[in-house]
């Protein structure tokens, strides 16, 4: 025993998770600050270049309950070893690539391989973790993602200045085959459990909700709504998540208990988590096309500024989340959301005359929100989910994290190229005037600002649980 009832075992097995976090955190900020110089290299526009990113988080999202569920049966240790290798792999492809469709092909296995990993990580805190210091485990997790996030930027940007963004990729494969010969090491091996059959046709059925309607999103703005494939698709969506609903609801061993989602608590506060991720990685996105366009900053400086947000969020991530194991988790969620509320009327209103004071003032706040909702919002939304469905609320949870990026992504880059169309014509990154960028950067930003009031108000009117 070492403190606070952690064993040694435990400890290793937080590096573990750890470990996989931060590749993810890596992986995802690392992208982000290249993209508009893949846009530029590619001859391509804002839109096009955030399928790199989109087609990442659609496989993690569309395929984290299936790798979770395989996972929970006695899988862990296959499924991350696997997931590592996978990841591993596509990273080479991702760093050789010589177009753009080559790149979001290998982005797509890079996906499916970080979906291993992710599915992962909250199993082995539910499942070997004790459940007193279950927060602090989410915390660690978080925490692990956010230093990811932070020494991204300043990595990709100094790789992507003096280099080339390929390196980007590049700097995965050593921590991947570090982390296959740890995890060989010190993840328990577990014995294949006899649980009911896998729920196949609620899996494909769910990802094709989601992939439907993420292609309706991005392409609206390109096509039109009127355009035979928007109607089609949008079509499509609807029909496939009616079809899941009658689906889960009927087979006796469903991917997701539908019933769940009859609870107003549990539907407020997922709603709310998920509005989070969206407005937080919509930021993400559009925040490096905003330092290189408006502000003219390189992306080795850009890389720098963007470091502030994870670096703030790793710091008082884990705090926070043993503070709301004792004190409850609402206001600290709520809080969050207050933060993305006044991140967003900042970018509204920010010009590049105004200096760097306000733009720091919100990446600070950006890591206060996310870290606010760490630790809190995962237990919160564990915390509310119906007796027996705790797992289904972990993994709720991380689905929430990456839909969120997915269609965070997604919405705030076709709002973008909505707006910044020049009569009907969409322009390329490096055609884009400032004037028309800070346009729509501006009004993108004051929808997100009432997205958020939204989450503040489905945080609020839930309570915690008299425990709390």
């Amino acid at each position: 025993m070492i403190q606070n009832g952690i064993t040694k075992q435990s400890l290793l097995l937080l590096i573990a998770v750890a470990l996989a976090a931060l590749m993810d955190g890596l992986d995802g900020s690392i992208v982000n600050i290249a993209l508009p110089v893949i846009a530029a290299e590619f001859g391509t526009d804002t839109g096009s270049v955030s399928w790199t990113v989109i087609i990442y988080l659609l496989m993690v999202a569309g395929t984290i309950l299936i790798f979770g569920n395989i996972a929970s049966r006695g899988h862990v240790k296959k499924t991350l070893i696997i997931g590592f290798i996978m990841f591993t792999a596509a990273s080479v492809l991702c760093g050789i690539s010589v177009s753009l469709p080559m790149l979001i092909a290998a982005r797509l296995i890079q996906g499916l391989g970080a979906s291993m990993i992710i599915a992962c990580a909250p199993i082995i805190c539910v499942k070997y973790m004790p459940a007193k210091i279950l927060g602090l485990s989410f915390g660690v997790l978080t925490a692990a993602t956010s230093v990811g996030f932070a020494v991204g930027p300043a990595i990709g940007g100094f790789l992507t200045h003096y280099l080339s963004w390929n390196w980007i990729f590049f700097i995965n494969i050593p921590i991947g085959i570090f982390a296959v010969f740890y995890c060989l090491k010190v993840i328990p091996n577990g014995d294949a459990e006899k649980v009911p059959k896998f729920d196949w046709i609620g899996a494909v059925l769910l990802f094709a909700v989601m992939a439907s309607g993420v292609y309706v999103l991005e392409r609206l703005p390109h096509l039109g709504i009127t355009n035979p494939q928007i109607v089609g698709f949008g079509l499509l969506c609807l029909a496939v998540l009616a079809a899941l609903c009658i689906y889960e609801m009927k087979t006796p061993n469903p991917l997701i208990n539908i019933r769940v989602f009859t609870c107003f608590r549990v539907n407020a506060v997922l709603i709310a988590f998920f509005i989070i991720q969206i407005v937080y990685c919509g930021l993400l996105y559009l925040l490096p096309f905003y330092l290189t366009n408006a502000m003219q900053i390189d992306s080795l400086l850009s890389g720098f500024y963007l470091l502030i947000p994870p670096l703030v969020t790793a710091i008082v991530s884990v705090p926070i989340s043993r503070w709301s194991d004792r004190s409850g988790r609402r206001w600290f969620m709520t809080a969050s959301c207050i933060f993305l509320v006044v991140i967003s009327v900042i970018f509204a209103c920010i010009a590049p005359e105004w200096g760097v004071i306000p733009l720091l003032l919100a990446l600070l706040l950006m890591g206060l929100s996310i870290g606010a909702v760490s630790g809190p919002g995962s237990g919160r939304i564990v915390e509310v989910m119906p007796d027996g469905e705790q797992e289904l609320g972990s993994t709720l949870m991380m689905t929430c994290v990456y839909c969120g990026g997915v269609v965070g992504t997604a919405l705030y880059a076709a709002l973008f190229t909505l707006l910044t169309s020049d009569g009907g014509m969409i322009l390329s990154f490096a055609e884009l005037p400032a004037e028309l960028f800070l346009f729509g950067f501006h009004w993108v930003m004051v929808i997100g600002a009432v997205i958020s009031f939204a989450a503040v108000i489905l945080s609020a009117v839930v309570r915690d649980r008299p425990s709390h």
